[in-house]
């Protein structure tokens, strides 16, 4: 059963490890925003089929018409998945000992799913959200993110994540295994960490 862990963090134990449960962050003014896009959505639904059932003549208009009708349909589609992202997305880490597993789900479907052994990862630390380029004074809260090496690569997940929530997410996955040369905003796990997160941690890799 998930308990909470940190803010919107989740997690429960699994057989052989945990399973954290990160859901995405949610948009402040999505409780806003959404009512006035549906009913925009509506008006523009009635106008364009009265426009299609009715007579057209073969003209510049109805071209430009018929473009807009392509604009609001891409529209449509990104406003619907944006909405069923902003209320269903979550990201699922799931470890043990020998290997971590990350998911994004929507609806709890998989949408894409990578798998890496415990010994290929280390770095593990927090990344804090960046600036806007456009607007330097604003902080864009979803660029923060989790990231790690492994095979040579940077890795991320859990964007969105808050400082809070990201040393407690990282402080649970040592104790099912402690990733080298991992640190939390500059400062080494190992010498943030009590001793018997590190022996446990031995434990669990033999």
């Amino acid at each position: 059963m998930r308990e909470a862990l940190e803010g919107r963090v989740m997690w429960e134990k699994t057989d052989h490890g945990i399973c954290l449960t990160v859901p995405v962050r949610r948009w402040p003014f999505t409780s806003v925003y959404a009512p006035l896009v549906t009913i925009w959505l509506i008006l523009a639904t009635i106008r364009y089929w009265r426009l299609l059932s009715g007579p057209h003549p073969e003209d510049i208009d109805f071209v430009l018409q018929m473009i807009s009708i392509g604009i609001y349909v891409v529209g449509f589609i990104y406003f619907v998945g944006w909405l069923i992202w902003n209320r269903t997305g979550e990201t699922v880490v799931t470890l043990n000992p020998a290997e971590v597993r990350i998911q994004t789900r929507v609806f709890g479907v998989d949408l894409s799913s990578r798998t890496f052994q415990t010994g290929q990862i280390h770095r593990m630390r927090f990344i804090p959200p960046r600036r806007l380029l456009t607007r330097p004074s604003v902080v864009n809260p979803n660029s923060s993110c989790i990231r790690f090496e492994a095979d040579k690569r940077s890795k991320s997940f859990a964007r969105g994540v808050t400082e809070a929530e990201a040393r407690a997410l990282i402080d649970k996955m040592l104790l099912v295994y402690e990733f080298p040369r991992s640190w939390f905003k500059g400062l080494p796990l190992r010498k943030r960490l009590p001793s018997w997160v590190h022996r446990h941690s031995a434990v669990c890799r033999t």
